[in-house]
């Protein structure tokens, strides 16, 4: 637990000098800013979004998330807040009965940044370099993609996968014009086709980028808007109350209510398509049982977690998969740990408590490792409230804060026995592709380890290869994941947002594809 401290000790004294070295000319800035008029439809004031994600290069499969987030560049197909698809770039699509062949059809009225118009050879040529790289189509089995026609792509699967065209609403799968390539397929000058273009690229921390006025859909209203990427936390806390053109995402829950009073603040939170939760190895002596799987997590107090950490009634995850995927979800108990009652159970499945009270079997004591990492400042926060949840049951955890990579490293060489850490479940709106690659009978990096479950595996199967809406199966996937629990959901991830009240048409996507600038207006 000396980690957990040290890291809250640096982490405020970092937060403290960037104030002190900042607060003359963030104070000097600020009047000046306060002064500008707002409210009154100025598209000239500028924006400024902050968020914690550096640019590492212009490259989709690195950086695409940003580019889809700040509507520079856009996919063939998207998403709408239920996580339904509907078209993008894409006016329709369809395949063949089997489903390992799809057609996309390219809207006629679409120009990227530089002017040239949209065709189908621009988007066999994004997507080609995109399957060279490690980026969300690796999973769809693609064997080749070609134009038909101008308007027309053609894309044949090595197998049927009936949930495809979520692949083409990833942020790795943006498309560019060709003219952003150069010899080699690295992408030299960003032209998509949204709403803003870049007039500066400036990694690790900025972009600069204006309202294209030749955008196929609904025009930007504000016409320069600057991205900078800032990781701290307490930094960004401090820009949210500095001036009123920024607009500051990922906020510390922690600093929320601080925020919240501020009269001139407008504070947004939102359940995200991400969810928080622990996998465990499952061929460790401690967890093989599902019994003793199911006791750890029905200790922890989530409700508790959600109001103290996340600070939102509706963050208690009780299934894996959040609420905005509706056709996944199951009804479970809702009940208050009883400590007591769970740690004799505990007794009925074999265990023993020693002079203090903790629980052993066969001599060794129930006790393991829960890794995590400080990148998202509610881990640290979980685990060590996780630790003390499990203490009253018996059970004897230690918490490590580590690295982002020290959990799929634990996986490969098979040291983790228990890890903690947030999964994007909406990285394709259809999540079935993340299903199959956690629950995969080899298991995965941020998935199952050394376990597996036949019927599942079935399921996920029918669902990859069968047309429509199944339901049922969809439910009986989140039944055995949650009767199972081989990984536990904990809370589901909120995103907060702070801006001045004079900006108009704040929204939150809560599948974390998009910002939504070109609807904001002062």
């Amino acid at each position: 637990m000396r980690k957990v401290g040290l890291i809250a000790v640096l982490v405020a004294l970092a937060g403290m000098a960037w104030y002190f070295i900042a607060g003359a000319s963030t104070a000097t800035n600020s009047s000046a800013s306060m002064s500008t008029p707002q409210g009154n439809g100025d598209a000239q004031q500028d924006l400024i979004v902050v968020t914690p994600w550096e640019l590492t290069a212009m490259d989709p499969s690195k950086s695409g998330f940003i580019f889809q987030r700040l509507q520079i560049a856009e996919t063939l197909v998207d998403a709408k807040q239920n996580a339904e698809l509907q078209p993008m770039l894409a006016q329709s699509w369809s395949s063949n009965d089997k489903g390992d062949v799809w057609t996309f059809v390219l809207r006629d009225d679409v120009v990227f940044h530089d002017g040239s118009p949209l065709t189908a050879d621009d988007v066999v040529k994004s997507l080609q370099v995109a399957l060279t790289k490690p980026t969300a189509l690796e999973s769809a089995a693609i064997s080749n993609i070609k134009a038909i026609d101008s308007k027309t792509v053609e894309i044949t699967l090595d197998k049927p996968l009936m949930s495809f065209p979520a692949y083409l609403s990833h942020a790795t799968s943006i498309i560019l014009a060709s003219a952003s390539f150069d010899e080699n397929n690295e992408v030299t000058k960003l032209l998509g086709t949204g709403p803003y273009y870049v007039t500066k690229f400036e990694p690790p921390q900025k972009i600069e980028q204006k309202a294209f006025a030749d955008y196929w859909g609904e025009k930007a209203k504000i016409q320069d808007i600057t991205y900078l990427a800032n990781s701290r936390s307490e930094t960004r806390t401090l820009l949210a109350q500095s001036k009123p053109n920024y607009l500051v995402f990922t906020l510390d829950s922690a600093s929320l209510t601080r925020l919240q009073q501020d009269p001139n603040l407008q504070v947004q939170s939102k359940s995200l398509a991400r969810t928080i939760e622990y996998k465990v190895n499952a061929d460790n002596p401690l967890f093989r049982d599902v019994a003793v799987r199911q006791a750890l997590s029905d200790a922890i107090d989530r409700q508790g977690l959600a109001r103290s950490v996340m600070h939102a009634e509706n963050a208690a995850a009780a299934q894996i998969l959040p609420p905005i995927f509706k056709d996944w979800q199951i009804k479970t108990p809702t009940q208050t740990p009883d400590p007591a009652a769970i740690k004799q159970r505990l007794l009925d499945a074999g265990f023993t408590v020693d002079s203090n009270g903790m629980l052993q079997k066969n001599g060794k004591p129930f006790k393991f490792t829960l890794r995590t990492f400080s990148d998202r400042p509610e881990l640290p926060i979980i685990a060590t409230a996780l630790q003390a949840q499990w203490k009253k049951i018996g059970v004897d955890v230690d918490v490590s804060v580590g690295n982002f990579s020290d959990i799929p490293a634990g996986h490969q060489d098979g040291t983790l026995e228990m890890g903690l850490y947030a999964r994007n479940y909406g990285m394709t709106p259809d999540p079935v592709g993340s299903l199959i690659e956690d629950f995969d009978p080899n298991g995965s990096d941020w998935g199952v380890m050394n376990w597996q479950n036949a019927a599942l595996s079935k399921d996920l199967l029918t669902l990859e290869t069968t047309k429509g809406n199944d339901v049922a199966t969809k439910k009986r996937v989140s039944q055995i994941i949650f009767d199972e629990r081989p990984v536990v959901p904990v809370v589901y991830y909120q995103q907060n947002a702070a801006a001045h009240k004079s900006l108009k048409g704040l929204e939150i996507d809560g599948l974390e594809r998009n910002f939504y600038l070109n609807k904001l207006s002062w």
